[in-house]
């Protein structure tokens, strides 16, 4: 399956950095198949769920991902380590699957996820459900193992008060074996959501307040204007937004569009680049930073280590921490204005 085909299409202005579309942040499920084993696969429709397994041996084609991510390596050797002859995973189980909540009286929505390659979330304005549709896969020692496992896993929406939770439900023997390939949701804009987990992210249209806390995975959110926070152990952040940012990150790059007069605090390590629209009333605080480049409206600054300055009234924070990468502030580019058109084409004249 191309899972770069899948990736949300965000529209930036930008100029210090470019990637393609399907870049760094861009996974394919690696799960341990052997060749003595088989493809284990489940597709669902709202009416119906069909089921057929690929011998490898049958079909060369088939696909052999070798190194499963995160844990479900560690739980195929954990049977090595115990001495478990018969805990051989062969075969991969897949099943599809698609729901709908209401959203009424619901004022944050939390998506509490297990270990996911990719959630793609979707605000979308007077939008008042929430829908989402995805992939688990397990494996197992054999075919009826890894569909049996498959299901299994499933996602349970509850809700308490003004919050609705998106959670897992996977029983403690599928649990390490379990990956939740693919997530796709489409929510209100106008609400505030809360997303915990281990993948990557991608998130637009969700303007309300958005928090990110992730064990591990890349961070892309496109728009918002409330408040934004992020923090992931390791992997890239990429935002463009208006709202108030405070962003954490173990090991990775960071990049920020600042669309709006809003504070800033950034704690890395690893490079920080940030374009601004407006810089009259900054507080900049950079520290524990390796080189340093300021090319602002109102300042400009080259050197390394640490940069303090306060621009205007500074009401506004724009604090950094890189911990040894490399920061630098710009503005954002101002669209070009059109050419005037040097030789009009004059009227035809009158008979």
């Amino acid at each position: 399956m191309d899972h770069c085909k899948s990736q949300p299409s965000i529209t930036r202005r930008r100029s210090l950095r470019t990637r393609a579309a399907c870049g760094e942040t861009c996974h394919a499920a690696s799960l341990g198949l052997f060749a003595e084993g088989g493809v284990a696969e489940t597709r669902s429709t709202p009416g119906t769920t069909a089921f057929r397994l690929l011998a490898l041996d049958e079909d060369p084609g088939a696909r052999r991902r070798v190194g499963f991510r995160h844990r479900l390596l560690a739980s195929v050797a954990g049977c090595a380590a115990l001495g478990l002859a018969a805990c051989v995973f062969g075969f991969r189980g897949e099943i599809d699957f698609a729901d709908e909540v209401t959203l009424d009286r619901v004022e944050t929505v939390q998506l509490y996820l297990p270990t996911t390659n990719t959630l793609i979330l979707t605000g979308q304005p007077d939008r008042t459900s929430m829908s989402w549709s995805g992939r688990w896969v397990t494996l197992g020692g054999s075919s009826d193992d890894s569909l049996r496992s498959a299901r299994k896993a499933s996602l349970v929406w509850e809700t308490w008060e003004t919050i609705g939770r998106l959670r897992p439900d996977l029983p403690l023997e599928i649990r390490d074996i379990t990956l939740l390939e693919q997530l796709d949701v489409d929510s209100a804009s106008n609400l505030a959501h809360e997303i915990v987990g281990t993948g990557d992210v991608f998130v637009s249209g969700i303007d309300a307040y958005l928090s990110i806390r992730l064990g591990g995975g890349n961070v892309q959110v496109d728009g918002g204007d409330d408040q934004l926070v992020v923090r992931t152990s390791r992997g890239n952040v990429d935002l463009a937004t208006a709202a108030a940012v405070d962003v954490a990150s173990g090991v990775g790059t960071i990049e920020l569009v600042s669309e709006a007069s809003a504070d800033i605090v950034i704690n890395a390590n690893g490079p920080v680049y940030i374009e601004l629209v407006e810089v009259d009333d900054l507080d900049i605080d950079i520290a524990a930073a390796g080189p340093i480049v300021v090319q602002l409206d109102t300042a400009t600054h080259v050197g390394a280590g640490s940069y303090r300055r306060s621009l205007g009234e500074a009401t506004r924070r724009l604090w950094v921490r890189s911990n040894g990468g490399r920061v630098e502030l710009h503005m954002i580019d101002a669209p070009a204005a059109p050419d005037p058109d040097p030789d009009p084409v004059p009227d035809d004249p009158l008979p």
